[in-house]
């Protein structure tokens, strides 16, 4: 019995801590994380090792902060994936892939990469398959760019200097300062385009789903083959992914809800299911 009640009692350590990290919009230092959860340094440095361990947390590229780790955020994605809100969130995707006949997806932010978490494809046969789980980077995908320019300032900042801006086709956008500028056009419309920066063919438009706060939780983005997503339908694809982007926000806090999370009503929203979310951008 005291076994079972010592493990209890390690594992509310560990939730406290875990639910800290998750509502906080930035990377956190030992000391934060003591303040906040009321115990002993030590026994926070040994929890958050063992979290790390599982892939629960990791550390940040800034020195001695944590985050949210990969597994933390693979079960948030399985929670999204399995919930009740599947099915009106792929009703939603699927009428717009009705009216624009081009493939849809949704996708969230995992530390430096891009995070499908769903996709409706194209009826076309010509189209790019890409799974729920598969990652991207974020430099060169619609979606990627738009978290990006959602970021807070300071955390855009430390991203830019240290991250690898790989070259993946000629269209690719390689140099830090015109990464800002495409960052900051983006940031005003809320509106982030992939013109064959990822893949030789293949463009992209993207909005972001927004919580009552303002902040970044998901985006919506269209996909298709240069040849056939044309520009001069812009305009229609955009407002097509808005209503959508509008709709799938009540599905994604709605299963927040679901899971133990805060309402839509708080301000952590989405967070405690390991969804990383931005501050309106600065």
């Amino acid at each position: 019995m005291a076994v079972a009640v010592e493990g209890g009692a390690i594992l509310d350590r560990a939730t406290k801590i875990i639910d800290f990290i998750v509502s906080t919009d930035r990377p956190v230092t030992v000391q934060e994380i003591v303040d906040a959860v009321q115990l002993p340094r030590p026994t926070v440095h040994r929890i958050c090792g063992t979290l790390q361990s599982m892939g629960l947390l990791a550390r940040d590229v800034t020195p001695n902060r944590l985050g949210v780790g990969p597994a933390l955020t693979r079960l948030s994605v399985a929670a999204l994936a399995s919930t009740g809100s599947a099915l009106p969130r792929r009703a939603i995707l699927r009428r717009v892939v009705d009216e624009v006949q081009e493939t849809v997806t949704l996708t969230v932010l995992d530390h430096d990469e891009l995070l499908f978490l769903d996709r409706v494809e194209s009826p076309n046969p010509l189209r790019l398959q890409l799974f729920s789980g598969s990652r991207t980077p974020l430099h060169c995908t619609s979606a990627g760019k738009l978290f990006l320019a959602m970021q807070p300032a300071a955390q855009r900042r430390t991203w830019l200097a240290n991250c690898s801006l790989h070259r993946y086709t000629g269209n690719t956008i390689t140099n830090t300062d015109a990464l800002e500028k495409e960052l900051t056009r983006i940031r005003a419309t809320k509106v982030s385009e992939d013109s064959q920066e990822y893949i030789e063919g293949l463009v992209a438009l993207a909005v972001p789903i927004l919580d009552v706060r303002g902040r970044m939780i998901a985006a919506v983005s269209v996909n298709g083959p240069s040849t056939r997503l044309r520009m001069e339908r812009r305009d229609q694809y955009v407002e097509a992914l808005r209503r959508a982007a509008r709709e799938l926000r009540s599905c994604l806090t709605d299963t927040a809800s679901e899971v133990g999370a805060p309402t839509a009503d708080d301000s952590t929203l989405t967070a405690s299911i390991g969804l990383e979310l931005l501050q309106p951008a600065q």
